[in-house]
């Protein structure tokens, strides 16, 4: 085996002897030359021997009356000489391989998993300020360093992992449930009523409540106490101190109120609609490297904006190569008149609005009573509304701390 490697890497001629072969052999053999795979072919002899050797061979074929012929030319020499005579050939392989290096060398894709709340383009966004995104080049990036910047960048996410598989990149990530609010329980506080209505449901988490169901309470009314003492027993004798008890009130107290909205609509809508203009900006990208086609323009004030990008595509990955286009589409304000019905649905649509900014979040609408009038040019919309929602509010309580001092 040895030996077959080392002709095949010195390289090798087989030819064929005619005439008085052995007279041949035998006087090149007291030479020095070495032969083997020696057959017979009819009346001629096939040996093999050194490539550089077999020239060095005619003068002794001609001494003895020989003719020789070369019928097989390998090993490693030959195949140097034939790609030597194919520059191009062996030039191209070579810029094929390093293309394939420098290539390797990118990223070509990022793709995202696991988010719920966040959207992936925010995580995009966090991953490109710390090196990793399409076009980027691996050795500026390391994936643990990179995840623990994504974190810092980013509080909703509990843990971040960046995998490279090739040329592309997997973030996977994982959000954290949201920190509840620090409160401050050391301050002594009440809940009281921020507006008037009648109690539905009271859970007093800490602090007594004073209300009950039904009641009928005012703005400004007491709903959970933090600071009270204990209630005495009209049938037992009084204790010589009653057990006091300050802290802070927390809970939650929902009462059926009442709440009324008006609002009033034009009628004549006014609405932003195409002019048919458009104005391209478009960048050539090669692998994070942006070249401006043509000059960049600011966009217009009163646009709508969308992307079309032309990106090259293998085996249905989008490669970070191409064209990317914002498009602007130029807007003109114009005015209408609207119908009656119309009208009805937009000044209901703006009551929705302003029911929402002013109920507390939670809240529910149990009955409403809905008013429409139309005066010249306009629409106005009343709304009577029975609401249940939350209304205790943290007041906190202010003590002297010099009286409080004198007291002790």
């Amino acid at each position: 085996m040895l030996e077959k490697l080392f002709h095949l890497l010195t390289g090798y001629a087989q030819f064929e002897i005619t005439g008085d072969s052995a007279r041949f052999l035998n006087m090149t053999a007291k030479s020095g030359f070495g032969f083997w795979d020696f057959s017979r072919r009819g009346e001629r002899s096939c040996v093999r021997c050194r490539a550089r050797e077999y020239r060095r061979l005619w003068p002794f074929a001609r001494r003895c009356g020989v003719r020789l012929r070369c019928v097989k030319k390998r090993g490693l020499p030959f195949q140097v000489r034939r790609l030597w005579l194919r520059k191009g050939l062996c030039l191209g392989i070579l810029c094929g391989i390093a293309l394939y290096f420098f290539l390797s060398s990118f990223v070509w894709g990022v793709s995202i998993s696991g988010t719920e709340s966040l959207s992936d383009r925010q995580v995009l966004e966090a991953a490109e300020k710390n090196g990793v995104y399409s076009g980027a080049w691996k050795g500026d990036f390391t994936p643990k360093l990179a995840a623990h910047s994504i974190i810092s960048d980013l509080p909703e996410l509990k843990w971040a992992s960046v995998n490279t598989d090739g040329c592309f990149v997997e973030i996977a990530v994982g959000e954290g449930e949201k920190k509840p609010e620090i409160t401050d329980d050391l301050r002594w506080s009440n809940m009281v009523a921020a507006r008037e209505g009648k109690i539905l449901a009271i859970e007093a988490e800490r602090g007594r409540p004073e209300v009950a169901l039904g009641d009928t309470v005012a703005k400004g009314d007491i709903l959970i106490s933090g600071l009270y003492q204990e209630r005495l027993d009209p049938y037992a004798p009084p204790p010589e101190k009653p057990l006091e008890t300050l802290g802070a009130a927390r809970g939650s107290v929902r009462a059926e109120t009442y709440r009324e909205f008006t609002v009033q609509v034009s009628s004549e809508k006014r609405e932003l609609l195409p002019t048919g203009k458009k104005q391209t900006n478009s960048v050539f990208c090669l692998f994070g490297f942006r070249i401006p086609l043509g000059l960049q323009s600011e966009p217009p004030e009163n646009c709508r904006m969308y992307r079309d990008d032309s990106m090259v595509t293998a085996l249905g990955v989008e490669l970070p190569v191409g064209i990317e286009r914002e498009v602007f589409v130029l807007l003109e304000e114009t005015g209408r008149p609207m119908g009656k019905q119309e009208l009805k649905e937009a000044a209901l649509l703006k009551l929705r609005e302003a029911q929402k900014a002013a109920l507390p979040a939670g809240s529910r609408i149990l009955k409403e009573e809905l008013t429409y009038s139309f005066p010249e040019g306009m629409c106005i919309v009343s709304a009577s509304c029975r609401c249940e929602e939350e209304i205790g509010e943290i007041r906190e309580v202010l003590v002297n701390q010099t009286e409080n001092e004198e007291n002790f």
